[in-house]
Formats: structure tokens, sequence, C-alpha cells
């Protein structure tokens, strides 16, 4: 179903719109043809070469094999190939799976956790994403040029838009690195213009995009509420005794009970539009967590501060890799633990919904056995409550993460609808839907094509931006210096930092934190924060340098953090931007030293709303507001990851 409220594209010309959903395990590909006056309409891709069916599941994994020369030798559909495994041996190649764990924030890595598969060949991750989301553009083309016919594909493929989705709390650093695969596989060239091309968005608001277009109701758990009010209501009430009022007594009670019914409506209708949901995106990798809420103009807002846990299925399989390591060390078939991990992971987790009856791996020859390890005709036995262990955090990862977003939210969440490959599994489903219900919330899957959900949202959120306000992850601001003052406490505290400055010669104190941004401000998608500078030159040339500003992160519990020093390890440097002043008026001064100099003041205009972070250089000149371009440079840029 298609979001019926979609415009018609109104650009000039015919464009391609592809979205890719890089996955811990599967990876999927959306699309839409952009024709001008036509509403656009998304498309999965559903047909990948090699892949041994057509038309059914869209995903495929995201696993590439590598040669001894470092070179893929088999990307995504076509490892599904039979005897992979054994020709991957035979040959020496390398595989590269779960690599996108590596993409992760330091924050988001949980000391004593599973380790991630390292990445083959001496490669960074960079570079296999570069490899993958080649192949994955190479799958597009293939795959549109045969459903729409060459032409029409050569005439949009030197200005195609692309979407990629990433997890709740990924920002700048892991959009740098994904933006440098695309430009390292050819997607877009390495200009301002060719990274414009490149978008992203979170797979939390992907997902919801997805269930709006999919047709979910926002008021399906207050629906409910109604409904049940209503069998209240006409259940039969024992007959009230009738007493005879006067006519003025029997208006006014008349009056009071219309003006009584109006005010219930209105409490309804408010509380129906103040119904929170929370989106769940269960994958591969992540479970990613997001709660919004609609307005009267029906777009919809953030409500809480968007999580992301790494819980997802790949987890359930690392421990039931664990449990298989510890069950047959030193025994004649520890060598056949990575057997049995691939069977568990394609087999029995997926079919795995009771913990009542025990469930059969078969490995190797019906010949093995060994009983003392529940080993018979080569296929070992796993008990119920063993396989609901390996499920047993991601589930309690979930249901903690909705009643902390619950808590957290400006409005009472009704309703959770579960997306994502990892939703698929019934015992998930029906563990965490027990959970919750008995605490008044309805969970759902909003569609049987959950796999699609992230891809195809993307390309949603790009045409339909239903979107319109987000919550600030973080608090953010900026190191500032002030002129020494023996007045303040805080500034005689720490008179053994004073220096003086170069271009002034005044006496001053850095160190200090300057709130632009408080974490958990609602940030509509058009509002901007600003920052004023001034900027002190002996000479105008430097201007043309421009100034840098960087902007700093604090993840401690201070409402009005002051001085880095008294967190130092709560703060983080975010992103730098940077603008060049050379258009900024100055005016004059003389130092105490007797040399002249001048200083210009401008304004650094932040947009926190929007899925990526974007910033303006703000001047005056003769009385009228300039406004100027600044780039945003992220904390360890290419470094972090190339």
């Amino acid at each position: 179903m298609e979001n019926k409220a979609r415009k018609a594209y109104d650009g000039a010309t015919r464009k391609l719109l592809l979205a890719f959903d890089i996955g811990t395990t599967f990876s999927g590909i959306s699309y839409s043809v952009l024709d001008p006056g036509t509403i656009p309409e998304i498309l999965p891709v559903t047909r990948y070469p090699s892949q041994g069916k057509a038309g059914g599941d869209s995903k495929i994994p995201t696993i590439i094999y590598y040669d001894k020369d470092g070179k893929p030798v088999a990307t995504g559909a076509e490892t599904l190939k039979e005897g992979i495994e054994i020709d991957a041996e035979e040959e020496g190649w390398q595989i590269a799976r779960w690599f996108k764990l590596h993409l992760r924030p330091k924050f988001a890595v949980v000391p004593g956790e599973e380790p991630v598969p390292p990445l083959p060949c001496g490669k960074t991750v960079v570079q296999v994403f570069t490899d993958f989301i080649t192949y994955l553009h190479n799958c597009a083309e293939k795959f549109i040029t045969e459903t729409h016919g060459a032409e029409l594909y050569s005439s949009m493929s030197s200005d195609i838009i692309y979407v990629l989705t990433h997890p709740n709390g990924w920002a700048g650093p892991q959009h740098t690195a994904m933006r440098l695969a695309a430009t390292l596989g050819g997607l877009v060239p390495n200009t301002p213009e060719g990274a414009a091309r490149v978008i992203f968005v979170t797979e939390g608001e992907a997902s919801l995009h997805f269930c709006l277009s999919s047709g979910l109701k926002l008021g399906v758990a207050k629906e409910k509420e109604d409904k049940e009010e209503k069998e209240e209501e006409d259940e039969p009430q024992p007959p009230k005794k009738k007493v005879k009022l006067s006519k003025a007594a029997a208006a006014k009670a008349k009056a009071k009970e219309a003006e009584a019914k109006k005010a219930k409506e209105k409490e309804a209708e408010k509380a129906k539009q103040e119904t929170g949901i929370l989106i769940v995106d269960a994958g591969g990798g992540t479970v990613d967590v997001t709660s919004y809420s609609q307005e009267p103009d029906g777009s919809y807002i953030e409500i809480a501060i968007p999580e992301c846990y790494f819980q997802g299925s790949a987890y359930v399989t690392m421990r039931a890799k664990s449990w298989f390591t510890n069950l047959l060390k030193a025994t004649r078939f520890e060598e056949d633990v990575d057997t049995l991990t691939q069977i568990f992971d394609r087999t029995t987790k997926l079919g795995f919904r009771t913990d009542d009856q025990p469930y059969h791996i078969q490995f190797a020859s019906n010949r093995e056995k060994e009983p003392a390890l529940n080993i018979r005709a080569g296929r070992l036995k796993l008990e119920g409550p063993d396989v609901a262990l390996f499920f047993k955090p991601s589930i309690d990862c979930i249901v903690n993460a909705v009643k902390k977003q619950s808590a957290a939210s400006r409005v009472p969440i009704r309703a959770v609808f579960l997306v994502g490959g990892f939703s698929a599994s019934e015992w998930l489903f029906s563990q965490v839907k027990d959970q919750l219900e008995p605490l008044g919330i309805t969970v759902s899957i909003p569609d049987r094509h959950i796999n699609k959900a992230v891809a195809s949202g993307a390309v949603s959120f790009y045409l339909d931006s239903l979107v319109s306000s987000r919550v600030a992850r973080s608090t953010y601001g900026t190191e500032t210096i002030s002129v020494y003052n023996l007045n303040d406490p805080d500034h005689v505290k720490r008179g053994s930092k004073i220096s003086l400055h170069t271009v002034t010669r005044q006496p001053i104190l850095s160190g200090q934190f300057t709130v632009i941004l408080p974490k958990g401000t609602q940030v509509s998608s058009t509002a901007e924060f600003k920052h004023e500078l001034s900027f002190s030159f002996y000479d105008r040339e430097q201007l043309k340098a421009g100034i840098a500003l960087n902007i700093i992160s604090y993840t401690g519990e201070s409402e009005a953090p002051r001085w880095i020093d008294e967190e130092s390890d709560k703060y983080t440097i975010m992103c730098r931007v940077q603008a060049d002043l050379s258009k900024v008026a100055a005016t004059e001064a003389m130092n105490p030293d007797g040399n002249k100099f001048g200083t210009c003041c401008a304004t650094i205009v932040l947009l926190f709303g929007m899925t990526e972070l974007k910033a303006q250089l703000s001047y005056m000149e003769d009385g009228v507001e300039k406004r100027g371009p600044a780039s945003v440079i992220f904390a360890g840029g290419l470094s972090a990851f190339a």
C-alpha cells in the first residue's frame, strides 16, 4: 500500500532514487523512478545475480568472500551457492561477515560482549563497504535495466540520488565513512555536488516511514480502548430510579450532562492525538527503538531520544556458538563448532517457536554418536530452555528499551510495532508481546514483508519527509575563551591557566563550555541554533584561511555544564565547522603593546534537526544579514575508518 497523501514529483527532469539498506546480516535495495508530474511509487529489487529464486525474498546476505589477493570472488546472493564453503576452504578464500559492526561508534562497544568477526585480508571497514555498496549498485542497475529498459536507466544514471540507512546513534564519522565508500565505489564523484547526492536516514525513521506507507494507523491502541469503553456503555445497566424535576432543574441537568459529554469527547480526542507509538527495528546486528506521536498537521515528531542496542539476531548466533564451543571443547567434535553455528543460524534459530520441546542439528555422519554430549546419529540435541537462553538477552533488551522509552516519553506509548528480519522470529515476537501487553502496550507486526521495511522506508523518507521534529541525542556546545575576571571565583580557581591573547594581548582563560543545544530538546527540521563569535587578527589575509569552531558533545548528567576540566571524560569533539570570514567587515583597535589589530564578528548557524548536521555563516553587511557557506568536518574524519 502506497502513501495516499504522497504528492506528484515536482522536479524538472526524471531522476532515479536508490535506497541501500546494508544490514549486519542481510541487505536490501528499494528504488523509485521520479517522473515530473507523476506520483512516485516505491519498488523493491527482488532479483539478484546468482539468486536461486526471483520475486521472493527482497534481501540477500551481507557477505563477501575474498580470494588470496584480496579481490571479491563472491558477494551477496552469490554466497548462497551450494557448496561455496567447500570452495572457500579449498581455494583459501576469506570471508567478511557482520563487517558493519566494525563501523559502530566507540561508545557502543560493550566490554565483555561476544567478539565481532575480524575483517579479512587486512581490509579496512571502508574498503569492505566500498566493495559491497558497489555490488549493490551493480545489482540495482541490472534489475532496473531488465525491468524498465536500458534506455530509461541510461537517461538517469549520471545523477542518481542515494539514500543510505544506518542504526540510531550513528552520526558524522559513520556518515563520512559511508559517503567515502560511495565515492570510492564510483557511485558519486568526489565533489560537493557528488556528496550532496548521498543522503542518510536512521533505520528507526526509515521503519516509521515504511509502516506509514504500509497503512499503519496511529490510533490503533486508542481505537481499541474506545471500543472497549463503548462495549461497557452498551452493557445493560440497572434501571435508575426516576426523580421528577422542575423544568428549570431538568434544563440545568441536561445542560450539565451535555457539557460533561463534550468535555469527555474533547479529552478523548486529545488523548487520541497524544498517543505515542514505538518502532522497534530488530535486525541482524542492532535493535533500534524510536518513539513518535502525530501532530495535528499530520507530521510526526520524536517524543524521546532514540536508542540503538547491539542485540540483534547475530548476537543470538554468537551466544549459540559460545555454547557449542564450551560443550565440545577438547572433544573430537571441537572442529565442528563452525558447522553447527552455521546450521543453527540458518535453521534452528528461525524455527524456534517453543521451549518445551528439543531441537536437533544434523552436523555429522549418521555413524557419529556421543550420548554424553547429546549426540546421536550425527545429530546434536538442544533442549528448548537452552535455546531460549540464547534469545533471552535480546528479548530482555527490547522489553527494557520499550519501558525506558515509555518512561522518557512526554506522551503515553500505547503501541509497539516490530519490523526488521529478527521480528520474523515467532519466539521473539511472542515473548515481547507476552511481557508488554499486560502493561497496556499492544505489540504487532505491521506487514508481512518486514524484511524490506528499512530499504523501502528510506525511499519514503526522501519522498514523504513525515518527521518534522527530532530530539537532541546529547548536549552540544563549544569551548569558549573569555577575558580573565578577577571577581569570578571560577576564574580565580583556574588562575594558573591564564594566558595572553596573541593579538589583543589581554589575559584570557580557555576551557569554558558554552551550550548551544541542550540534550532532549525538541528540534524541528528548520530550527536554527546560533553561536556568536569574534576573531581578532593583525593581517586581513588571515580571514581567508577562515575560522574553525569545534562542536563538542557533552554526555554527563549536569543540566548546566560550564567547565570542561570538571568532567573532561564527558566531552567529545563531534565535528569542526569551518567558514571563510574574508567578506565580514571588521573594526580596528590597538592593543597594550601599541599594535593595531582588527576584529570581525559573525555567527555560526547550526541546523541539528535534520538527519545530518548542516551549518552556515551569518554576518551583517550595511545593516543587512548575509549568509555564507560553512563546512562540517567530523572529528577523526576518515582516519578513524580508512
